[in-house]
């Protein structure tokens, strides 16, 4: 009998050393966790990632060929540090592309490049290059040497045509010229034909005279010698005779004569093809560059993995489509805060006076209000701390230095990475500026749902200096202050009107932005909420009425202000947020909802789950594996022991 005792025990041991190594199996990645992290550290060592690809004629630039691109070059580099995420940076993108094409002919003179400063990596240069805005552009002259106060020479303009001119102004004023940089120095009136083919310019049979008049202020002549800077047997010089409107003339070499040559209007493009008909006429070949990119070839063989992440997002997408936009992630929440402490904040050299103040404010509502877990409360508390320490002023690689250190030292701080309710199939939409107003909405709820606080502007307040010296897109900072200067966002006397405030401001920036370029056609700026989502909300206009709290749509309705406080509250409540998308059941805070995804935390999760689909089959199988193997052991001792006369003293024990 104690054989049977030993084999059961065995059995049992051995079931549970199926189950150790089932749950051991699950908590390393699958297949596609490795290869989505294989491709996000891919994805970090491209080039062309961002609001650019190898199709466009800008150069994509990362921290790790920035200075190899644009120092010590024998060509000027127009360079724009820009951010993915910003919506203004988002509608400037065609503007970009369409400059890059339109010089790509001066790209041995002049490059277009770009980098995006929403990247960590690229953190520290734009740090570097005192990027306090996007988009910021910097004309980095030919030669230019590395070094701390060398951050190229700023450019203001925007427009495509200001932008041009700007770059020809610096080229002009370039003073360490490559051999063969174009000679922009304005003719003198009634110059000697002659002078016009001297020995660096014997073979070009024509010289082309573009005359800008003084009055006009263009750069004309000085763009269309760069576009026939590498034609051959041509030779293009300005003139600036105010005795003689803006106009082209053509001197042959051979006869030294001269003629006029008509120009329907003196735009950049009508001289240039005038240039080019005479050429042309004359069997003369222009040198023309291709304004599109050979694109590269891909590969047709199916990847394993690549199928295998496609149906992963296919399913997360479908889930969260399945749950709703009234949930709130956990996951977004999280990425939200890693962002903006390890990313916008760092974006200075130094952070003092009201930038400090804003980060303590910003800290402290975080420590106050935010669900984190153990680990992330406690790494929250001594990165308030540190700043609060701070006397004066904080020198940013400090910080930054200083916060990956109390993040390892409570490692694991957070428990996900990457978007899941604030995702966007497109790069650069939604992430970071939905997870933005998803958190202050959160924090407003959570203040008025508390007393922590009496101080009915502490989320708002905290909001607006974050916004106003932190977030990243320039433009969108500037709207938001604008709006809660005319929205009174000071007036606010209640954390219930707090809340109302940022619902509603919230909706004017939806409206305002419908159908821009900003805009996820997936996830369209509607007034929120929707009647589907919340039928009270809204109720039929009243007329004659003197409530200033009444909000009215454009479609001659009023919201319900009561309802939609109601809704909102429990929308953002600690009990709505949904855990799809976290990796670490450890580290999940307290009082997660999970609307839908049922009520088992690890079994349940689509994304980065502990027990993904596939290893649940597995350890399944074998699972009952062990278990039949475990029957089949006590049949057998079972059987055995019918065979053995069987006695009282082995029931009972020796007396």
């Amino acid at each position: 009998m104690m054989k049977l005792y030993t084999i059961v025990l065995l059995g049992v041991v051995l079931g549970g050393g199926c189950l150790v190594q089932l749950v051991a199996a699950s908590r390393l990645p699958s297949l596609y966790e490795q290869h989505l992290f294989k491709r996000q550290a891919d994805t970090s060592n491209n080039e062309n990632v961002g609001l650019y690809d190898e199709n466009d004629s800008v150069v994509s630039l990362t921290a790790a060929n920035l200075k190899e691109k644009i120092f010590q070059q024998p060509y000027a580099s127009l360079v724009e540090f820009y951010n993915s995420y910003c919506g203004f940076c988002r509608r400037y993108a065609p503007v970009w592309k369409q400059l890059a094409s339109d010089v790509l002919a001066w790209q041995n003179t002049a490059k277009v490049m770009a980098l995006d400063c929403s990247r960590d990596e690229n953190n520290p240069v734009c740090r570097q290059f005192d990027v306090m805005a996007y988009p910021t552009i910097r004309f980095i002259p030919p030669y230019y040497e590395d070094g701390p106060q060398n951050i190229g020479i700023p450019i203001t303009a925007h427009a495509e045509a200001e932008v041009i001119n700007a770059l020809i102004e610096n080229m002009q004023n370039v003073t360490s010229k490559p051999p063969n940089w174009p000679d922009f120095t304005a003719l003198e009136p009634n110059s000697p034909h002659a002078d016009l083919f001297t020995s660096n310019e014997a073979r070009a049979k024509y010289a082309f005279i573009v005359n800008e008049n003084e009055t006009n202020g263009t750069t004309v002549g000085s763009q269309v010698i760069l576009d026939f800077l590498d034609t051959p047997a041509v030779v293009v010089k300005r003139t600036k005779d105010a005795s003689e409107p803006s106009g082209l003339k053509v001197i042959t070499a051979e006869t030294m004569s001269e003629i006029k040559l008509p120009v329907d209007e003196f735009t950049r493009e009508k001289v240039a093809a005038a240039i080019r008909r005479h050429l042309n006429e004359h069997h003369i070949s222009v040198t023309e560059v291709s304004t599109k990119a050979t694109s590269k070839e891909s590969s047709t063989e199916p990847d394993i993995s690549e199928i295998m992440e496609k149906k992963q997002e296919d399913a997360l997408r479908a889930k969260i489509m399945e749950l709703g936009p009234g949930v709130v992630y956990q996951a977004d929440l999280e990425e939200t805060v890693k962002f903006a402490l390890f990313h916008e904040v760092t974006r200075y050299k130094t952070i003092d006076g009201e930038r400090l103040l804003a980060l303590q404010r910003f800290l402290n509502v975080l420590v106050r209000y935010f669900p984190f877990n153990e680990n992330g409360m406690k790494f929250l508390k001594e990165v308030r701390q540190y700043v609060l320490n701070a006397e004066k002023e904080i020198i940013t690689e400090d910080y930054a230095s200083q916060i990956k250190k109390l993040e390892q030292n409570r490692s694991p701080v957070f428990s996900s990475n990457r978007w899941i309710g604030c995702s966007s199939i497109k790069d650069g939409l939604r992430r970071y500026p939905c997870g933005l107003w998803t958190l202050f909405h959160y924090l407003t709820v959570q203040a008025a749902e508390s007393e922590i606080s009496i101080d009915p502007l502490e989320i708002l307040q905290a909001m607006h200096g974050y916004i106003k010296y932190f977030f990243g897109c320039s433009d969108c900072s500037n709207h938001f202050q604008q709006m809660a200067a005319r929205n009174k966002i000071w007036n606010v006397t209640s954390k219930d009107d707090a809340v109302v405030w940022l619902w509603s401001s919230h909706n004017e920036v939806n409206k305002r932005l419908s159908g821009d370029a900003t805009e996820d056609s997936a996830h369209p700026k509607i007034q929120f909420p929707s009647v589907d989502m919340c039928p009270g909300c809204r109720k039929p206009i009243l007329t004659n009425h003197h409530n200033h709290q009444q909000y009215t749509l454009q479609d001659g309705n009023e919201w319900n202000v009561l309802e939609v406080l109601k809704f909102v509250k429990s929308m953002y409540s600690s009990n709505n947020r949904n855990p799809l998308g976290l990796q670490q059941a450890s580290l999940v805070p307290q009082k997660l909802a999970y609307s839908g995804v049922g009520d088992n935390f690890q079994s349940n999760r689509i994304f980065g789950n502990v027990l993904n689909e596939m290893d649940i089959r597995m350890g399944a199988l074998l699972y009952v594996a062990c278990i039949i193997m475990l029957v089949i052991a006590v049949k057998m001792v079972v059987k055995r022991g019918y065979r053995k006369k069987m006695y009282t003293h082995d029931l009972l024990g020796k007396v």
